[in-house]
């Protein structure tokens, strides 16, 4: 009897160690989603989840879809609800309200350029010349010869600046996959002397995605914010990361 019981206690032992596993890679596969993803998940039941996400990513992209054909986010929940074939009852199961699949489309956009970044940008080359490719890559999108249209620009400033009135700690978790990814290679630079140490790895990010965001985005409504205007914000970033003179 005792040695059934000892077996007992061993499977139920190593039935909480499975669970353990199982909750810790469910937490990581959360961890890895966006952050609009993740309200997502977390609005819905755990039986449900992989569910909820492909019904708000149906929702989403049919606000993208809109916004590329309208250049415009005056849409109604109404037509992204038609879009996507889904029903207005299920769009307020996993939307607050327009303002959050707002949000949620503009980190969307946002994920999706960082993913499109360059590969030379992800391969061996100088820190410095890593996050200029990036912040180029930025500065392109919005002012450069593959720009969008000057109405999708005018919408997206439109759109960031109402997010910035409705929904600041939303729009700055939007654009945290930005800011991670200059982060990491300003962390590269610090670890290589090429970029300065006397300021902690994450003010001198926040300091870097500030100035360059600022511009950026000033860039939107700024007809005249050509590549020579990038070559001098990027100058004047590039001389503020290097290590001061001793």
């Amino acid at each position: 009897m005792p040695e059934n019981i000892d077996i007992d206690t061993e499977n139920k032992n190593a039935s909480v160690e499975n669970t353990d596993i199982q909750v810790e890679n469910a937490d990581s596969e959360l961890a890895a989603l966006s952050s609009w993803e993740q309200r997502m998940l977390e609005r819905s039941l755990d039986t449900a989840r992989v569910q909820a996400l492909a019904r708000s990513g149906e929702f989403v992209h049919a606000a993208l879809a809109l916004l590329e054909e309208e250049e415009s986010v005056e849409f109604t929940v109404q037509d992204v609800v038609q879009r996507s074939g889904g029903s207005l009852r299920r769009f307020y199961q996993l939307f607050s309200s327009k303002d959050d699949l707002v949000l949620a489309l503009f980190e969307e956009l946002i994920t999706q350029l960082v993913e499109h970044f360059p590969a030379s940008d992800q391969a061996g080359a100088p820190p410095l010349v890593r996050l200029e490719i990036s912040a180029r890559t930025l500065w392109d999108f919005i002012r450069g010869q593959d720009a969008p249209p000057a109405k999708t620009v005018r919408t997206l400033a439109i759109l960031h600046n109402q997010l910035a009135a409705t929904r600041p700690e939303g729009l700055r978790l939007a654009w945290d996959p930005l800011r991670q990814h200059f982060s990491a290679i300003i962390a590269d630079g610090v670890a290589d002397g090429s970029v300065r140490s006397d300021i902690e790895v994450e003010e001198l990010s926040d300091l870097f995605f500030d100035v360059s965001l600022a511009a950026h985005i000033f860039a939107l409504g700024r007809v005249g914010s050509t590549h020579a205007r990038f070559n001098g914000l990027w100058g004047f970033c590039q001389g503020a990361l290097r290590p001061p003179p001793e």
